[in-house]
């Protein structure tokens, strides 16, 4: 370690590194755990996370029941809903927790850019607009210059269709539909569609779009999440940071948190995005800055964007790199949801249990 470091242009004296052996490491996690999703009744078991729709904001005796089956962590959305509707939600947990005399962290995503379908031509009418393999369809945000029967959608995020270029990837629809870009011009981009993986074959309005190869100029602080902010750091534990991808989206949150309160919430990072798994050592070292920092694997996301035969292999990878790191890791989209339809987890090598599941995707 010494040598390496003397390599890298630093001289430290070996006493002065911190060294753990297997003992020490589950120590610290445990403690780092605990820090960002509390104390469990169960130490053998995973923490559960557990979403919030608007329907838990009057539904008292279901928080309630959840609070007493195991949930950890409650987690709200800032995608959907508003603050009154947040503040009821919360109200009924703090109620429920101090009936029960049971912990729960409150955990709000924020909703980060939104990167979907609005049709712009044809089907706008209806939100849906019927497409066929060999289709070629436009991505542009004018709605001029097109033919009646043109199939024309915007990615609702401004900067995208310039940053595209020819033979790049583009899924809609969590990967139902694949696209390739054929021909690039100045308002406009056309795609051809090579793959319908649904007997459905239309294109609907509001579903996501990722551009796997694409460098794309968004930031993953919108300036709704920035209108966010302080009501989040007066209510919530953690903070999840959606689009993350380079360490100084993860610096430029710690500053506006900070403006904002001396005891901001915990930083809970997404990885879903193949430039954030790339980054996915500098992510950590910069996130480590802070006592405590976790992060979360955006499953579905992030299986769309590096391809699903991969996601069985990566998401081992960030969680083995994760734990050597000491830093927390939750497990999301869809994970209990497999596990009580079909009596299986989706496959990872082992559960620590450190880990967290989610609990119901919204």
């Amino acid at each position: 370690m010494q040598s390496i470091l003397q390599r890298l242009g630093k001289h430290y004296n070996p006493e002065d590194l911190n060294t753990y052996n297997y003992e020490s490491s589950r120590i610290e996690m445990d403690k780092k755990s605990e820090a960002l999703f509390g104390k469990k009744k169960d130490a053998g078991i995973p923490y559960i996370m557990v979403t919030f729709d608007a329907t838990f904001a009057d539904n008292y005796a279901l928080i309630k029941n959840l609070l007493q089956n195991g949930m950890n962590v409650a987690r709200i959305n800032c995608a959907h809903d508003d603050e009154v509707t947040w503040s009821k939600m919360i109200h009924k947990l703090k109620r429920a927790c101090r009936y029960t005399n049971l912990p729960c962290k409150i955990y709000m995503d924020m909703a980060g850019p939104k990167i979907r379908v609005i049709l712009l031509n044809k089907g706008r009418e209806k939100g849906k607009a019927k497409v066929r393999e060999g289709q070629l369809i436009w991505l542009s945000e004018e709605t001029t210059g097109f033919l009646e029967d043109d199939v024309v959608i915007s990615p609702n995020e401004p900067g995208i269709i310039t940053a595209l270029k020819k033979g790049e990837r583009v899924y809609i629809d969590d990967g139902i539909i694949k696209g390739v870009v054929e021909a690039v011009r100045k308002d406009r981009v056309s795609m051809r569609i090579v793959r319908i993986s649904s007997d459905k074959r239309s294109l609907k309005a509001g579903k996501g779009i990722n551009f796997p190869d694409s460098t794309l100029p968004i930031s993953p602080l919108t300036g709704y999440d920035r209108e966010c902010l302080p009501f989040i750091c007066e209510h919530a534990d953690m903070i999840g940071y959606s689009f993350v991808r380079y360490p100084s989206d993860l610096a430029a949150l710690r500053d506006s948190l900070r403006r904002i309160s001396s005891t901001p919430p915990k930083i809970i990072v997404k990885i879903e995005t193949p430039e954030a798994v790339k980054n996915l050592p500098a992510l950590l070292l910069q996130g480590m800055k802070d006592q405590y920092f976790g992060l979360m694997i955006a499953r579905g996301d992030l299986a769309v964007e590096i391809g699903f035969e991969r996601m069985g292999e990566i998401q081992e990878e960030i969680l083995w790199i994760s734990e050597a790191a000491h830093v927390p890791v939750i497990w999301a989209t869809q994970v209990l949801e497999s596990l009580n339809k079909s009596g299986a987890l989706p496959r990872v090598l082992k559960l620590p249990t450190h880990l967290m599941l989610r609990w119901r995707n919204v």
